[in-house]
């Protein structure tokens, strides 16, 4: 089954967190999907609670006596109630009370893995990312170690910057399910983010055997093969990601850096004139339209594309000082000028000098 699209930026390892979220309004679904054993439905009973012939002489595995099963009915129905009352509140936007109320259960149940993930939920809403992946860790150790909850609390540890964590996470779900796509797309991330490339296309490569709609992962191998200095690969793969999701921004951008880098910057700046302005004219893309115009000889079209995106930016200082190296670099000293004193106006790094020097030589 084809994964869903997304369209998040090329590294994931920091991105994840609208994967990642458990909300409480899920929570009687993750009971049934996480507790449940083959076959017992919806009630809660797990593997280790299924009937065997009991070791006679051992007290710990004796038939439950009709109390011990009112107790565990007692204990169930008590879980139930307050993940209802739990859901309720997040469901009116009080998230600290469902938390607050699910911590109490906890306090009372410590081994109940549902409530756990209730918890954890309860947390991520309220971007307390670092309470809610102790709640996953200790539901993890509670059991089952499902492959949804190890990718969860991999996303909320990837949040946490705690990639080493996320990869084990992630590489533990995509042992369990090898057939999900988004094992190996999130674990190449990680991975990525940890310096481990090879490693990453592997799993990348995977990610779009299984599942090859997934525009992130030939966009992310692209971006891999620019790396490696391989612009016509990432040409080739870039096109996937495009085809895909032609709305997307980022593939036009990848695929007109790997075009200057493969000596063909007219595609480039057809590729680039396809954004819309305001991303266009975004200072690390008007480098690459530089580096185009700079290809093709004609620096002074880079000059005025820099004007324009100045007029359009004009709190952005690095831009400014930027267009004043273009117009320097064009034989305009004055209009460098004006562009240099903006920007030290704005107070970037590097300004005041620049425009010393262009006043001393007017």
């Amino acid at each position: 089954m084809p994964t869903p699209r997304s369209n998040l930026p090329v590294i994931l390892a920091a991105a994840a967190a609208a994967a990642s979220v458990v909300t409480l309004a899920g929570v009687l679904v993750w009971r049934g999907r996480v507790t449940a054993a083959p076959g017992t439905g919806p009630d809660r009973l797990t593997a280790s609670d299924q009937p065997g012939e009991p070791n006679r002489t051992d007290p710990t595995t004796a038939p439950p006596t009709p109390g011990d099963t009112r107790s565990a009915a007692r204990s169930a129905a008590s879980t139930e109630a307050v993940l209802k009352a739990a859901n309720t509140l997040v469901q009116q936007g009080e998230a600290d009370r469902a938390e607050a109320a699910l911590r109490a259960a906890v306090a009372e149940q410590p081994d109940d893995q549902e409530l756990r993930l209730a918890l954890a939920g309860a947390c991520v809403l309220q971007q307390k990312l670092a309470e809610a992946y102790q709640e996953y860790e200790a539901a993890l150790a509670i059991g089952p170690r499902t492959a949804d909850i190890e990718f969860t609390a991999g996303t909320v540890a990837s949040q946490l910057r705690r990639l080493d964590r996320a990869e084990e996470h992630f590489a533990a779900a995509q042992a369990t399910d090898p057939a999900d796509a988004r094992f190996p797309l999130y674990l190449a991330q990680v991975q990525i983010g940890q310096g481990q490339h090879d490693d990453a296309k592997k799993n990348l490569l995977l990610a779009t055997r299984l599942d090859e709609t997934l525009a992130i992962a030939w966009g992310t191998l692209a971006q891999l093969s620019l790396r490696d200095n391989e612009p016509n690969v990432a040409l080739q793969l870039v096109k996937r990601a495009r085809d895909l999701e032609p709305a997307v921004s980022i593939w036009r951008i990848i695929e007109a850096r790997a075009s200057n880098r493969s000596g063909d910057p007219e595609r480039a700046l057809a590729v680039l004139q396809g954004l819309p302005a305001p991303e266009r004219q975004q200072l690390d893309v008007m480098r690459i339209l530089g580096e185009s115009y700079g290809l093709l000889g004609t620096p002074a079209e880079a000059a005025r594309e820099f004007e324009a995106a100045a007029a359009a930016r004009p709190e952005d200082g690095l831009l400014l000082l930027e267009t004043a190296v273009w117009c320097e670099r064009v034989g305009e000293p004055d209009k460098a000028l004006g562009y240099a004193r903006r920007a030290e106006a704005l107070g970037v790094e590097g300004a005041a000098k620049m425009a010393a020097r262009l006043a001393g030589g007017s």
